[in-house]
């Protein structure tokens, strides 16, 4: 295979990986707290990134062809617009923090607010996980909850425990572990911190950062670039095989 065709299949392959990752943001447009990932070409890798929040940390670092700059796959964990759903189970952290979830894997961490009262009488996930409040789980009896702003739970005016909101460093050592848990990259121990300055919203939960108007902008313009390489590569393997078939002939 000439140079020309490794460097035009280079191209192509990365368009395609930059499409599956536009359609997997699409179809979680309407996930609760799911953040976006995001494909960045960095024509210096030695450069380090901002600490910036909008600059997450990278999940994958992958050099395709000796032709490509270094191609890196980011979370984005820019905050969701906060979503109105009067369920006081459902909270919402405004700034920034998370979640603390106690998985049969560890703890994990995440800004899904969709919250459940287990058949323990323990808040968790829709999955049954618990969720972890400043002493450990938080056991909710029958009654009125109302959850404040500073993340402590009522039931019926009486105290049954406060939300454990914690945040990281920047960027984030978090990877994604399904759609909306995150645990420490490389099974690494991070050290957790106070969300100073973070809020909680009561019957609201965050969505998803995904801004599908852009997204669907990207995917056209990643599927015209494909079908770009595409043409070309025909162009470049009908030339070569011409000049192969008059060379024979000579």
């Amino acid at each position: 295979m000439s140079g020309d065709l490794y460097l035009l299949s280079a191209g192509a392959l990365l368009q395609q990986m930059r499409m599956d990752t536009i359609s997997n943001n699409l179809a979680n447009v309407s996930t609760t707290g799911y953040k976006q990932d995001k494909i960045v070409f960095r024509n210096n890798p030695e450069l380090p990134a901002p600490e910036t929040e909008l600059t997450p940390l990278p999940i994958t670092d992958q050099v395709i062809s000796p032709y490509t700059p270094p191609m890196e796959q980011v979370l984005d964990f820019t905050q969701g617009p906060l979503q109105k759903t009067d369920n006081p189970l459902d909270v919402a952290i405004e700034g920034r923090g998370f979640f603390k979830i106690e998985t049969p894997q560890g703890i994990r961490y995440t800004r899904r607010g969709s919250f459940v009262i287990n058949e323990k009488g323990v808040l968790s996930t829709p999955e049954g996980y618990p969720v972890l409040g400043q002493g450990g789980p938080i056991t909710i009896d029958q009654g009125k909850v109302v959850i404040h702003h500073d993340g402590t739970v009522t039931v019926n005016g009486e105290e049954s425990g406060q939300l454990e909101i914690v945040d990281f460093s920047q960027p984030y050592e978090l990877k994604r572990q399904g759609e909306t848990l995150f645990a420490p990259t490389n099974d690494s121990s991070i050290t957790e911190m106070p969300a100073d300055g973070a809020t909680i919203s009561q019957g609201f939960v965050e969505g998803s950062n995904v801004e599908a108007i852009r997204e669907m902008t990207e995917m056209i313009e990643t599927l015209r670039v494909f079908e770009a390489y595409q043409k070309v590569i025909r162009s470049v393997d009908d030339a070569t095989a011409k000049t192969v078939n008059e060379v024979g002939k000579l």
